[in-house]
């Protein structure tokens, strides 16, 4: 008696045939029919434990270089090799953005550029001020510069001014601002990172956490500078107090039009009612504002002549500069004189490291800061800032001058030892008042607490941190609380993916004002400046979120499908490729081409609708900050007024955001339902991208009417707001400022096709879906008895929206089917031998193809093959010649047609099996 079939083909090598001189493949099990001598590798187990190069998940140590170097390229002002000291090279490149930086209307206020900042957390504050004159040429001393910029020590604590800075905000500024300056280097290892927090905390003495007054102490005192060169370019005699005595007169020569902010990547120009937007300039440039031609150095200031009437540079610094006296050099002490009789002989600090020497002036004789003490710093060097009537003996006193090229009127900038900071308004308010308040450049409110954000990690990657963890630019996380898959356990992405170039989508700057909610898209080459710089004011946003991985297996779960299920099939089992298939899909997300750049109000508008929170009209987005409206005099509400009138804007835009993205949106999710349908399960217990696919169509075709309703919530709950401030004094009743202009106008919240942001749904088959097993009928032999495989085949995620695969294995990465071409056989042209064969071979696959005819589940039903995108009709033919592996060799042989395939099978059996035949009836699956 026969014996059953044991695998699904039988596999044949090549044999020389004597009767006809033929070379025909001789059956053995493993490998398909072929018509050439080579046999395909059988040497791979069913079920083979994954194998994973270390090195696929390794960080190349050349992403992390611990060797300095000096840092060359295209700059402003290329740094010069002789100033920078030998350091980390993460380092290095912010001393060196610091240093480019660096100009004649900011040398005094370093702790307003952020790169500075940062840069002196680990070159050094002295050395950095060494390499910043060095570089320069001009005269900087720790004294002189100006506190540390409030919007940066914002920025570092998360918006909280009174907060201190925990060693968490330290490491995100940090890799922050190593971001910002578009840096390739990265700090070797967090332990470096966290060495440099520990070092300032040593200093100030404050446990773990360091307030505002300590950190800018530390900026200030914490080391001087080794060398300090003063430079002078002219030299005048003049009377500077009543004792008559001549001191030297330094002139500075300085450009007094406004500078863009230190960092910024763009310069956008404003002119009545046109706004023109360029990239930082690198080399002498020009550029056009409604008909005004300007010439702009490198960096973006504007030259040889005074900025025309009308033309305004939003966010941009004025120079300023310190008026100190210059003490003599070489001195081992300094003489300060007041009238009528104050003298005081201060010795001079004797090396960098050594503290200032405090001075105290005369009683009532204040500086412009109403302060009647200054320092004197290794040099000798004047810190603070000097009462005007002080004079140093034999010192020099700095005055301005213009540039030689310079035409037209020169204003003198003031003499200070702080910035300011000045911008217009493009607005179309509607206010006849000339006190409307100008909007501040800042955006400030806070996110609503329902948006902490999926997983707790926050909606911008950039701040998709853990509380609990150092590594602030660890790769991006996923969990699924609901499955006990937590921050302790949760699925890491090890890679470190951020967005450089790209585009940025906005409605304009705050301090803009108006009432335009029309959505810009602009290409950019880094991080825009946005409304205050920095993470807390611009997004770095996945257009396709994370967290609807968790939201998608959610849905299952609260649809039956078990957490041990979802955890076995997806979040802890290794794909093909050895990752597990959580972290491809975190990684198909987790990548460029699914970011782009808003601003922070647009990244709030978006969680409120993605993560489906603030619906009602009673508690629509940022209810908490507008309740905090009180009047419209104060600083802090008018803040918060003219916040809320730009988060409204903003949201109104969010649906022309939806739609503008679409594209994006649909092609991660298209990778995600792709990626699922890779997965095999263990159990068929869901179609993974079929449910997806389902899941998202029903998710998003809420989002048009999330958009509006919101927009509208949001803006009504302000007016309302609004009015009951203006009514709040029942006695005396006021009127509400036409300063904000949103209130009298309103809002057109725009929609979009949600559609657009889903792919076409699958045309898979409905029934037998991966991860069903069974066995396989060949057919029906002579005597009326079907004949089965003798071991069970499974039905295999492929990757594809419309086929399934088919094999020996637990998934596709094990023996699948294939189809070796056979054409060089008599009667078999354009036949194939279909048959299982381990991954990497050059045959294509034969998907396979149920027909269910609308039956879902487990069915038993004919299958056919479909090989390079054709439908093919198989036959079996029963070779009656026993199998090396045990049974009965057994070929599937297909065709385009079933007269081909039968012609094709009965020539290979005439010729060579003559007492095999051909089974009867189609190839049924049998599920178990």
């Amino acid at each position: 008696m026969w014996l059953p079939f044991t695998v699904v083909a039988a596999f044949l090598s090549s044999v020389h045939c004597a009767e006809s001189g033929l070379l025909l493949p001789m059956m053995i099990p493993g490998a398909p029919l072929a018509s050439d001598s080579t046999s395909l590798s059988l040497n791979s187990s069913a079920d083979p434990s994954p194998t994973t190069s270390s090195a696929r998940f390794s960080v190349s140590s050349a992403a992390f270089p611990t060797e300095s170097a000096t840092i060359f390229g295209s700059r402003k002002r290329a740094a010069i090799p002789a100033c920078l000291k030998t350091i980390e090279l993460s380092c290095l490149n912010l001393a060196a953005n610091c240093i480019d930086t660096v100009n004649g209307g900011n040398f005094n206020n370093l702790w307003g550029i952020p790169s500075c900042v940062a840069a002196a957390t680990c070159y050094g504050v002295g050395d950095l001020i060494t390499s910043v004159q060095c570089q320069t040429g001009f005269t900087l001393t720790n004294a002189a510069q100006t506190s540390l910029d409030g919007n940066i020590y914002a920025g570092i604590v998360g918006g909280c001014t009174s907060c201190a800075i925990t060693q968490q905000n330290y490491v995100d500024f940090y890799y922050g601002q190593l971001t910002a300056i578009n840096t390739a280097n990265w700090p070797s290892s967090n332990a470096v990172v966290q060495a440099l927090w520990s070092a300032i905390t040593a200093w100030t003495a404050t446990s773990l956490s360091v307030p505002y007054q300590n950190f800018n102490d530390w900026l200030h005192y914490s080391s001087y500078p080794t060398i300090i060169t003063v430079s002078y370019s002219t030299f005048i005699f003049k009377h500077v107090n009543s004792h008559s005595l001549h001191a030297v007169l330094t002139c500075m020569i300085i450009d007094p039009n406004p500078a863009p902010t230190s960092g910024a990547i763009s310069e956008t120009f404003v002119k009545f009612t046109t706004t023109v937007i360029i990239a930082i300039p690198r080399a002498t440039t020009t550029v056009v504002v409604a008909g005004t031609t300007l010439t702009l150095a490198p960096g973006g200031t504007p030259i040889n002549a005074p900025l025309p009437s009308g033309v305004s540079i939003l966010s941009a610094t004025t120079p300023t500069w310190n008026p100190n006296i210059i003490p003599p050099t070489s001195v081992l002490s300094v003489t300060f004189t007041a009238p009528p009789s104050f003298t005081t002989i201060v010795a001079v600090p004797t090396a960098s490291a050594s503290p200032p020497k405090n001075i105290t002036g005369p009683p009532g004789d204040l500086n412009t800061r109403g302060e009647n003490w200054w320092l004197l710093v290794f040099g000798p060097i004047v810190g603070g800032l000097l009462p005007p009537d002080i004079g140093i003996p034999g010192g020099s006193t700095p005055t301005a001058a213009p540039p030689a090229d310079w035409t037209g009127e020169w204003s003198n900038p003031e003499p200070t030892s702080s910035t300011s900071t000045k911008s217009s308004s493009a607005s179309t308010s509607t206010s006849s008042s000339s006190s409307c308040p100008q909007p501040t450049a800042v955006y400030s409110l806070s996110d609503d607490s329902e948006n902490a954000d999926w997983d707790g990690l926050g909606a911008d990657p950039d701040r998709r941190r853990s509380s609990s963890t150092i590594a602030a630019r660890a790769g991006r996380s996923m969990t699924l609380p609901i499955c006990q898959i937590t921050t302790g356990n949760a699925i890491i992405n090890p890679n470190t993916v951020s967005l450089g170039g790209g585009i940025y989508y906005t409605i304009g700057l705050k301090a803009l004002g108006g009432t335009n909610t029309g959505l810009s898209q602009i290409n950019v080459n880094g991080r825009p400046v946005g409304n205050g710089g920095g993470t807390v004011a611009i997004a770095q946003e996945h257009v396709f979120e994370i967290g609807y991985i968790k939201q998608f297996f959610e849905s299952l779960n609260n649809n039956g499908i078990s957490c041990t299920w979802i955890v076995n099939n997806v979040y802890t089992r290794a794909g093909w490729d050895g990752r597990t298939w959580a972290l491809s899909l975190l990684q198909d997300i987790d990548q460029t081409a699914n970011m782009v750049w808003v601003d922070k109000p647009m990244n709030q508008a978006k969680s409120n609708v993605v993560n489906q929170n603030k619906a009602s009209a009673a508690d629509p987005p940022q209810r908490q900050n507008i309740d905090k409206i009180t009047d419209f005099s104060s600083p802090n509400s008018i803040n918060l007024i003219q916040d809320a009138e730009y988060f409204i804007r903003n949201f109104a835009a969010l649906g022309t955001y939806f739609g503008s993205t679409g594209a994006t949106f649909q092609a991660t999710a298209l990778r995600i339902q792709n990626r699922l349908a890779q997965i095999t399960p263990s159990t068929p217990d869901i179609n993974l991208p079929v449910a997806f696919n389902s899941w998202l169509r029903s998710l998003v075709n809420s989002y048009p009417a999330g958009c509006t309703s919101r927009a509208a919530n949001v803006f009504n709950y302000y007016r309302n707001k609004m009015s009951g401030v203006a009514n709040q004094h029942t006695h005396r009743k006021i009127g509400i400022p036409q300063c904000f202009p949103l209130f009298p106008t309103g809002i057109n919240a725009q929609s979009f096709a949600w559609q657009n942001l889903v792919p076409p749904p699958p045309t898979l088959p409905s029934c037998n879906i991966p991860g069903t097993q069974g066995s396989l009928q060949f057919g029906i032999n002579p005597d009326g008895v079907p004949e089965n495989a003798l071991i069970n085949f499974r039905v295999l995620g492929a990757g594809r929206s419309d086929l399934y695969s088919f094999g020996t294995g637990s998934d596709y990465s094990d023996p699948h089917f294939v189809a070796a071409d056979i054409s060089s056989i008599a009667g078999c042209g354009g036949a194939v031998n279909i048959g299982p064969s381990p991954p990497g071979t050059a045959y294509p696959d034969a998907f396979l193809s149920p027909q269910c005819n609308g039956q879902t589940g487990k069915h038993t039903v004919p299958i056919s093959f479909v090989v390079n995108g054709q439908t093919l009709s198989c036959v079996s033919l029963y070779s009656n010649v026993p199998a090396s592996g045990g049974g009965i060799g057994i070929f599937i042989l297909c065709a385009g047609s079933t007269a081909a395939a039968t012609s094709c099978a009965t020539s290979v059996m005439t010729s060579n099996y003559p007492t095999g035949h051909l089974l009867a009836g189609p190839l049924l699956f049998i599920p178990s």
